[in-house]
């Protein structure tokens, strides 16, 4: 709860606007209430109320109404504001009664992505039905003409070309199929340095990263997860570094125990990513590549969350991007769980 005067300076900040906001009610007391709004709201506020006080007029006064608040560190949320107007000695006062709204407003969030991830899911099925198989007969085909023409043609070069993006097609069907219909993990004890060890020689394979260099240091206790998913987690993680460094230079895992969990860390040394684009970072189909699904991030950080763990990303002043996945470590005593 928090009263103002009729200029909009704060009179009273009960312990709950406290730890809401913040601030102390000392370090807000006299301060004009606009101090806790974000733009355009802070610049406005003064005008709304004398404009209430000149004309009577009542636009949110008695009427309860969503709008965002500023905590002390500069984060805005969402809050719900009833205001009541009162009269002491001929001065005009109000009092605002807030309510958070993140949590609700997460849950809100969190509902609409799971409709929206199951109607997807039916959209995969469809896919894998009615693209998946056919895309394969086209393939084959396609490479059955390519074996009649003669090499180093034009006509064979336009075969190789097809064949690439047919096979860009059903990867991007692979990953909408694994995004969508993730298969339920089976965790077991898992040896976490000697999947990253597996990933990291598959990648070297692959002539587009064979001037990269994948370095991995440290030791942590075996994992309690799946290594099928976390493999395509890891996969995802190291080509995404890989792409953000052109392919070259080094890419530095690091493994750690810390309580309860194992934690693989990932840092890159490419140009690191704009906070605009780290708000994003997990939403499906969002890529700032030329050829990228916009599936990596969000797949990994599915499988890994449905497996109790975490993925959390960073861009150190010192430049480049460092991810830092968290699984659960095993039982100390082998029993799988």
């Amino acid at each position: 709860m928090i009263v103002i005067d009729s200029r909009g300076r704060i009179e009273a900040f009960n312990p709950a606007a406290e730890r809401m906001f913040g601030y102390t009610e000392a370090e807000v007391l006299g301060q004009n209430v606009s101090m806790l709004m974000p733009e355009p709201h802070r610049s406005g506020h003064d005008g709304y109320i004398s404009h209430h006080l000149e004309t009577g007029e009542k636009k949110i006064i008695g009427v309860g109404r969503a709008v965002s608040g500023q905590r002390r560190d500069g984060q805005v949320f969402p809050l719900h504001l009833s205001v009541g107007e009162f009269e002491i000695d001929g001065e005009q006062h109000f009092t605002g009664i807030l309510h958070d709204l993140s949590r609700r407003t997460e849950l809100e969030e969190r509902l609409r992505e799971a409709t929206a991830l199951a109607r997807l899911g039916e959209m995969a099925a469809v896919i894998a039905h009615e693209v998946k198989n056919p895309l394969a007969a086209v393939r084959g085909a396609v490479q059955v003409i390519g074996t009649r023409l003669p090499a180093h043609t034009n006509d064979a070069a336009i075969i190789t070309e097809i064949l690439a993006r047919l096979d860009g097609l059903n990867d991007l069907t692979q990953d909408l199929l694994v995004f969508a219909r993730p298969p339920a993990p089976k965790p077991v004890r898992t040896d976490v340095r000697r999947l990253v060890e597996s990933v990291a020689a598959l990648l070297k394979r692959d002539p587009a990263f064979g001037s990269l260099e994948v370095e991995i240091a440290g030791t942590a206790p075996p994992a309690l997860a799946d290594a099928n998913l976390v493999t395509i987690s890891l996969q995802n993680l190291l080509i995404n570094a890989g792409q953000a460094q052109s392919g070259r230079g080094t890419i530095r895992v690091t493994l750690r125990p810390v309580p309860n969990a194992v934690q693989i860390e990932i840092a890159d040394e490419g140009p690191g990513l704009p906070a605009a684009i780290r708000a994003d970072l997990y939403r499906p189909f969002k890529t700032t590549k030329a050829r990228g699904t916009g599936l990596g991030m969000a797949t990994a950080k599915r499988l890994i969350d449905s497996q109790g763990g975490s993925i959390a990303v960073a861009c150190p002043l010192t430049g480049g991007t460092v991810v830092t996945l968290t699984l659960p470590s095993a039982p100390v005593d082998g029993d799988d769980a």
